[in-house]
Order: C-alpha cells, then sequence, then structure tokens
C-alpha cells in the first residue's frame, strides 16, 4: 500500500496531465478555428477584388462612351479657289454650310445615358416653360445642359435638334423626297432649311444637304471627247471655272465637277524628272504672260504641277537668260546687303523678303542671308580673342523667315 505521500503526488500528477490535456485539445481547436478565419478573409478579399475589377470595367466603359472626339473639323490642306468663290457663291455657301454643320457634329460622343438625361432635361425645360407661361419653343440651353454631363449647350442643342426631337424625320430618303427636292433646289436656289421645309417630311436642313451632296446632286459623264473639250476649254479661258462651265454648256453648278476633272486629269499625266527645252520655254512664255500664277501657268506646261513650274523657275530659270544655259551671278552690293539685314527683321517669310530686296529669289536672299550672319559671328569671336572654328560643308541652322 503507498503511501499518502506518494498517493498525493501521484493525484497531482493526473491533474497536470488533465490540465496539458485540455490544454492541448484548446490549442487544437484555436488553430482549427484561425485556419477557418484565414479561409474566410481569403474568400472575402477575392470578392472584393471581383467586385472592385468590374467596377473599374465599368468605369471604363463609362469613360469611353463620354470619350471626346479630338479630330479636325477642317482640312489641313485647302485648295483656295479665289475666281469660284467670287463669281460662285451658291457653291461656297454649301461648302461653308458643311463645314459648319460638321463642326457641330463634332462633339463628344452620345452615350444611352446622355440622350436620356437630354430627353428628361428637355421635358424638365418644357415642364418650367409651361409653368412661367414662356415661350416654348425658346430653350435655355445652358440650363439643360447643366443636366447633362460633359456636354455643352452647343452639343445639347445639336444633338437634340438633330437627332432626338420628336418631328425628325431620319427614315431612308424616298425617290418622291430627292425628285422634290432637286427641283426645289435648281429652281429657287434657297437655304437648305427652306428647302428641308419645303418637302413637309420632317427633314433638316443637314440632312437635305447631306442627301444633295450624296445621290441628288447632277453627275456628267465624262467620255474622251468631254475630257477634250474641258482641255482646251481651261486651255483657252483659264481656271476661270464658271466661264469654262458656260463655255462648255453645262449648267453653273457643274463648276466644282469640272475643277476636279481637270484636276484629276492633270494628276494623271503628271510628269517627274529632267525639265526639256520644250517645257521650259513653254513656262518661260506662261510666266511672261501671267506672272506667278502658278495654278494659271500649269496650265500651259503640260504634265507639270504648280509647284514644279514654281520650283523650276524659282530655282533656275529664274537666274538664267533666254538662249543661256548657266545662271549669271551678280555680286551682292552693300546697299542689298543692308537692305536684306533690315528685311529679315521685318517680314517673316523669304518671299516676302526677297520681294523687298528686289532681283533676288528666295533661294538667293537665304544663302545671303546665311552668309552674312555666319560672318558677324566669326568677327564677334574675333574680337573676343576666341580662335574662329574652321568652316564646314554642312551649313548652319537657320533662325530667320519660314521658306
Amino acid at each position: 500500500m503507498p503511501a499518502p505521500d506518494e498517493v498525493s503526488e501521484l493525484r497531482a500528477l493526473e491533474q497536470l496531465e488533465a490540465q496539458l490535456g485540455a490544454l492541448r485539445d484548446a490549442g487544437e481547436t484555436q488553430k482549427r478555428i484561425q485556419s477557418e478565419v484565414l479561409n474566410a478573409l481569403d474568400s472575402e478579399q477575392k470578392l472584393v477584388e471581383n467586385a472592385l475589377q468590374q467596377l473599374a470595367m465599368i468605369d471604363r466603359q463609362a469613360a469611353a462612351d463620354r470619350e471626346l472626339t479630338l479630330a479636325p473639323t477642317e482640312p489641313t490642306v485647302r485648295y483656295t479657289l479665289p475666281l469660284l468663290k467670287e463669281k460662285s457663291p451658291l457653291l461656297q455657301a454649301h461648302a461653308d454650310e458643311r463645314r459648319r454643320i460638321r463642326s457641330l457634329l463634332s462633339a463628344p460622343q452620345w452615350s444611352s445615358q446622355d440622350v436620356e438625361c437630354l430627353r428628361i432635361a428637355m421635358e424638365n425645360e418644357r415642364l418650367r416653360s409651361a409653368a412661367l407661361h414662356t415661350d416654348p419653343s425658346t430653350v435655355d440651353w445652358a440650363r439643360v445642359s447643366t443636366q447633362v454631363p460633359f456636354h455643352t449647350p452647343e452639343d445639347c442643342r445639336t444633338r437634340w435638334y438633330f437627332f432626338e426631337r420628336a418631328s425628325v424625320n431620319l427614315t431612308r430618303w424616298s425617290t418622291g423626297e430627292k425628285r422634290a427636292l432637286a427641283s426645289a433646289i435648281d429652281q429657287a436656289n434657297p437655304s437648305w432649311e427652306d428647302a428641308a421645309d419645303s418637302l413637309k417630311t420632317g427633314r433638316t436642313g443637314y440632312a437635305a444637304l447631306e442627301a444633295y451632296q450624296r445621290g441628288i446632286k447632277p453627275a456628267i459623264d465624262w467620255t474622251p471627247e468631254r475630257d477634250a473639250a474641258l482641255l482646251a476649254a481651261v486651255q483657252s479661258l483659264g481656271p476661270d471655272w464658271k466661264a469654262v462651265v458656260q463655255h462648255l454648256g453645262y449648267p453653273a453648278f457643274c463648276a466644282s465637277l469640272c475643277h476636279q476633272r481637270h484636276s484629276k486629269l492633270k494628276s494623271t499625266a503628271l510628269r517627274l524628272g529632267r525639265w526639256s527645252a520644250e517645257e521650259d520655254a513653254a513656262l518661260r512664255a506662261a510666266v511672261a504672260e501671267y506672272g506667278c500664277d502658278w495654278k494659271r501657268v500649269e496650265i500651259y506646261v503640260p504634265g507639270r504641277s504648280g509647284q514644279q513650274c514654281r520650283e523650276r523657275w524659282v530655282g533656275r530659270l529664274a537666274n538664267i537668260p533666254e538662249g543661256e544655259t548657266q545662271a549669271t551671278r551678280r555680286a551682292w552690293l552693300p546697299e542689298e546687303d543692308a537692305r536684306l539685314r533690315e528685311c529679315v527683321q521685318k517680314y517673316k517669310t523669304w518671299v516676302q523678303v526677297a520681294e523687298h530686296v528686289g532681283g533676288r529669289s528666295d533661294k538667293m536672299v537665304r544663302e545671303r542671308w546665311l552668309l552674312l550672319r555666319r560672318r558677324d559671328e566669326e568677327e564677334a569671336m574675333r574680337q573676343r580673342g576666341e580662335p574662329v572654328p574652321a568652316r564646314r560643308g554642312r551649313r548652319q541652322s537657320e533662325t530667320g523667315p519660314k521658306t
């Protein structure tokens, strides 16, 4: 039989072992709970990340819907027709109206949400006009635009007038509408708004202009005989397209068609490379007759464009007397150098400088000014006691007038 001390010690050890087992079970339970909590946090984090990605996609889509259209509303290069502008105001008015409307329609893109906001804003504006007993046709577009994000009052007015009005007809043009529009334009030459109103079919002035330009405007069936007659008429009358169409017996609105056809015939027959003696003689005769009107000169130099004629004349023939093969170089006088320095500071292009210096081409005055500037820089370096660098074959970059 064990002693009482051993029994008490044995019981103490059993209690301690029970406590250790309880602590071990509690640790396992705590570990399991922590693992479950970590798994729950991971799944929650994945849900949050997916939600954020979906929100980002929605934001990008909304931004794409409201993205601004950054594009030039006018062509970067224009072919001016001074005679056509002066003598055919109807064609010029058509072109101006087309450019104006296109500039209005090149506004920020309209999403479905923007259109809905515009419709709600117009309904609110109608109710406000009715409550204030004002003219319902008078719309405060500044007030309307405050309810349509990212769009100016002019954008809202253009969108509503051309697309969202209930009275606007956006269906395909019928044959009867096209005939009525052509008859109205040919007989009275009204404005496009008046022509569209005369149809009584809900068309806008711009829709009438687009339909006329795309399919109603008459065309000329060009044949080799008509091409030859056009070239002969332009050779005789010059680039006066109104006179050309009158000479050929075409209506006045065919002036632009004749001009486009002549430009196409000219471009297809364009030649590159060396100039022949016959071409030089034709160029000299045309310049003697019409001066530096290169659009008129090119008509009398077959196969050469106005730019080619100008480059040939300015770069070579202007400095070579007729019958000679080499340019005669005339020394620059001190008075000419002084006048050149003054003109460089006053004018913006070498052509203007050459006109006021007199007797020199724009290329010649540019080369002379570069030489004078280089001499001035070298003289200043000598006065400061600095070594003058040797001249290189390549010219310095110019900072004077533009070519």
